[in-house]
């Protein structure tokens, strides 16, 4: 029986593009003895993803996101011997870059419409934390990068067999270190994301031979 290769209708390799409203509620650092409230305001977030198909409609991969997070900045002191460089202050407006770097496994696809399924584990990085009027960095003078991970459900649909357009509601965990806080102190930034997207396939995934 002469054996061949059966190629499916789907991309082998996906990339996608897309935009979201992010809100967070912040973060309680101990080794600054400070806290950034994110306040839950909606910022713009941005985000990138290559995936590789495993099987039909679904398929693993990396993503990345981005976005410039206002908060409000509070410390309980001006000093701190623990904190890694940067100024306090006792409560003032500052912004800090907020990227996210996690491997990423998706389900969902085809034409029409369809069920989307998102699942990511990775690490989020605080960085560049300035304080708004005089542009002064903020302790700790390095950021910090957490764990963070991530569920999305939402619905897509398929222009075609190589272009989907989705809506995603994406819910994430990150989680700062207890160092320096006291009990009962939450060391969790719960995020939210409402992201459109576009991805777009390119070859032809061969799932199996026969």
């Amino acid at each position: 029986q002469r054996r061949g290769t059966y190629t499916s209708a789907e991309s082998a390799i996906w990339v996608s593009g897309g935009i979201a409203g992010f809100t967070g509620q912040g973060v309680n650092d101990g080794t600054s003895a400070s806290t950034w409230d994110f306040g839950n305001s909606t910022s713009w977030q941005y985000r990138a993803s290559l995936e590789k198909t495993i099987q039909n409609q679904s398929s693993f991969g990396i993503v990345g996101t981005y976005v410039r997070v206002p908060f409000i900045y509070r410390s309980s002191t001006t000093t701190s011997p623990r904190a890694p460089g940067g100024a306090r202050c006792a409560s003032c407006d500052a912004h800090l870059n907020m990227m996210t770097l996690a491997g990423t496994f998706h389900i969902g696809g085809g034409t029409g419409f369809h069920q989307v399924i998102d699942l990511s584990a990775g690490v989020a990085a605080y960085r560049d934390l300035k304080r708004d009027d005089d542009g002064s960095a903020l302790a700790p003078a390095n950021g910090n990068i957490d764990p963070i991970f991530s569920a999305g459900y939402g619905f897509g649909y398929g222009l075609s067999q190589t272009t989907q357009i989705n809506l995603v509601q994406d819910y994430s965990i990150a989680l700062h270190e207890k160092k320096g806080l006291s009990n009962g102190v939450s060391n969790t930034n719960t995020v939210r994301a409402l992201r459109v997207s576009v991805r777009y396939g390119f070859g032809r995934h061969s799932p199996r031979r026969r």
